[in-house]
């Protein structure tokens, strides 16, 4: 009977030790195994049960890309753009609410626990379609899915870049249904839509993914049109090496009408020795996209673009009240009260940066639901104002 007993209790102890092993837990919005847990060498809980894990640089999620399994980690760039202007990142402070709980240490990176628990690519089509790189007319621009439809007011330039950097101003514009987004960013990208190439750095409120209304810096990518790829580190491809700047996390500081006004730098840029794309905030380098997840732009850009975007779900009936930027137009004033591009500069196939871009292209959805106004003075570089409130009298479908 004892020799029974122990028997069972070996094979009990066994069992829990296999679950406790192989049993996966979801970390980051993914299943991963506990092995992969151990990557993690610190965990920051923040309030409203936000989470920010520290991975070994080494052990990150991002490389289990297939084209990055045996990838050599470059820990800052080794070539910048000729005559970026580095020395006068913005006015932000830059600070993100967990910094007030810890930080990561050294040769770690703070990654976000993901709330969304089945993040998927159809997730990310559904809210990540389709960006105004085509002569479609405006009010085609809506998915067979349902009614969404994605609003601009950017500019567009067209050539051979290797990167794009521009200050824009911070605001917390309100966002009217949870299936809708308001964006403030740069876009990089080449090919044609249907295996479109593209990255993107900037701020948005978006409920969607986060669950909130907070303004949060964001990065995306995809490599076929957007039918896969995902926003920030909700798939492998980002590579990050800064442990100070966690993606997705919010701002702390933003502008207020009339008052303060906080922008930050916002700068994509390729390495012309590694190829990587790196993407840097107020001139801190957080890690790059490496040129072998991509097959257009594993040379060049052909286009950039810079501005705001707004998806607009109708969910009323009618044009929604989502705002865009400050949710006030150019028309109604410039500094303090629109928002705002400012030091808008595209960088060449020869690694120079270009001031004062010529040739740029409006593209505004709507001028009655979101507007754009160029800023003729130029005494901030090339710079625009942009935004608006959505609904009102003249902008109701």
């Amino acid at each position: 009977m004892s020799k029974f007993i122990n028997s069972a209790s070996r094979q009990f102890i066994l069992a829990i030790f296999v679950y406790i092993v192989l049993t996966p837990a979801l970390v980051d919005g993914r299943r991963i195994s506990n092995g992969v847990n151990k990557s993690i060498i610190k965990t920051i809980k923040v309030d409203n049960d936000e989470i920010i894990d520290c991975y070994d640089i080494f052990k990150q999620p991002s490389l289990d890309h297939p084209s990055l399994r045996n990838h050599t980690i470059q820990l800052r760039p080794s070539v910048y753009p000729k005559n970026t202007k580095l020395d006068n990142p913005g006015t932000l402070q830059l600070t993100q609410t967990w910094h007030k709980y810890g930080t990561c240490p050294h040769g770690t990176i703070p990654i976000r626990r993901n709330v969304r628990k089945h993040y998927d690519s159809t997730l990310f089509r559904k809210q990540r379609r389709p960006k105004p790189f085509h002569n479609k007319k405006p009010n085609t621009l809506q998915s067979n899915e349902d009614s969404e439809i994605h609003e601009w007011a950017t500019i567009k330039m067209h050539g051979s870049f290797i990167g794009a950097q521009a200050k824009i101003n911070l605001w917390n514009p309100m966002v009217e249904s949870s299936s809708e987004m308001s964006v403030s960013q740069i876009w990089v990208r080449a090919g044609p839509y249907n295996e479109l190439n593209t990255i993107e750095a900037g701020w948005t409120v978006d409920p969607f993914y986060f669950n909130d209304s907070q303004t949060r810096f964001f990065i995306m990518w995809t490599g076929d049109g957007y039918k896969h790829g995902c926003v920030n580190l909700l798939c492998p491809g980002f590579v990050q090496t800064s442990s100070d700047i966690g993606l997705g996390c919010n701002f702390t500081e933003m502008s207020t009408f009339n008052g303060d006004q906080k922008d930050a730098t916002f700068s994509i840029h390729k390495d012309q020795n590694s190829g990587n794309w790196w993407v840097q905030l107020q001139g801190i380098s957080l890690g790059y996209y490496p040129s072998s997840i991509f097959n257009r732009l594993s040379k060049t850009a052909d286009g950039v673009d810079f501005g705001g975007e707004i998806t607009n779900a109708r969910s009323n009936g009618i044009h929604t009240t989502t705002q865009m930027g400050s949710g006030h137009y150019p028309s109604e004033g410039g500094l303090g009260i629109s928002s705002y591009f400012s030091h808008v500069q595209v960088i060449t196939e020869n690694n120079e940066v270009i001031d004062n871009p010529e040739n740029v292209q409006l593209y505004i959805s709507n001028p009655y639901c979101y507007d754009l106004k160029v800023d003729e003075k130029r005494t901030n570089g090339y710079s625009f104002y942009y935004g608006g409130s959505g609904y009102n009298d003249k902008c109701q479908q």
